[in-house]
């Protein structure tokens, strides 16, 4: 069943006649937050767990977005300490079959990705497919490993459900290398997550997009030797800024676009 849809799905790339008028994705971060009460400082920092969402959309609605390519995410004082917490090698969470017994306590968080899959000329979501993939979050001291899994179950009947599964070959392991990056959010010490979805991911089959509308992930508050793996390091003020920066792939009629999207929180 799953290769019919597939191959319906790369019939409608081949003989689509949708118009392809270039529009702008739409963003927001809908959802963030720390599990861990106070400020901290760079001096006494606090260990947090954190929760962060994102929605994607496009100008028309009744359309998918266009296929994001990089991705940087952080907030306002939340500082990232890849020693803070058990980890594993990339390379180990990147060989097919499980998760290695060695890395599973590594494992520092987890969430939802959902997907629209479509012909890559015609974002119509009337002719899309949802694609939710189960996120599984791992420590690699560097960064974290973002592991996808559609756990070999069929799509949902509907888009905005989160029932896990797609019609796409995303089935095995599917993981994204995120790196650690220090930088500045609101003025205020930070670390950014950033990373780069690979090709298989945002086009599984020949002619086919893979476009995220919506993930919500969460990571757990670990420490190890007294130390956070996420740790509050202060707030310029009462509020708290969470903020993604999306940068989408190119393709024939547009360049690559780069957008933020930023929320306020209780610091």
């Amino acid at each position: 069943m799953r290769k019919l849809w597939i191959a319906a799905l790369a019939i409608v790339a081949v003989f689509a006649v949708v118009g392809t008028a270039i529009a702008d994705n739409t963003y927001q971060v809908h959802k963030a937050g720390t599990t861990a009460k106070g400020k901290g400082s760079v001096a006494h920092p606090i260990p947090t767990g954190i929760i962060i969402g994102f929605k994607v959309g496009e100008q028309d609605p009744s359309k998918r977005g266009t296929v994001i390519e990089k991705y940087a995410i952080g907030a306002e004082g939340i500082v990232a300490n890849g020693k803070g917490a058990p980890s594993c090698s990339f390379d180990d969470l990147n060989d097919a079959g499980p998760v290695p017994a060695k890395c599973k306590k590594a494992r520092v968080g987890g969430g939802i990705a959902k997907n629209a899959a479509g012909a890559s000329n015609d974002q119509s979501l009337e002719h899309s497919s949802p694609c939710n993939l189960r996120i599984d979050l791992y420590n690699i001291k560097t960064g974290i490993a973002i592991h996808l899994d559609s756990e070999s179950k069929p799509p949902p009947p509907t888009f905005g459900t989160n029932q896990i599964g797609c019609l796409l070959p995303i089935d095995g392991r599917y993981t994204i290398k995120a790196k650690f990056v220090k930088t500045k959010i609101a003025k205020v010490v930070a670390t950014d997550l950033r990373f780069t979805v690979a090709e298989n991911l945002k086009h599984p089959a020949p002619g086919i997009d893979n476009s995220i509308y919506e993930s919500v992930t969460n990571i757990m508050k670990k420490t190890k030797n007294g130390k956070g793996f996420y740790n509050k390091e202060g707030c310029k003020g009462k509020t708290r800024t969470t903020r993604a920066t999306f940068v989408t792939e190119q393709t024939a009629s547009q360049p690559p676009k780069k957008f933020t999207a930023t929320k306020q929180t209780k610091c």
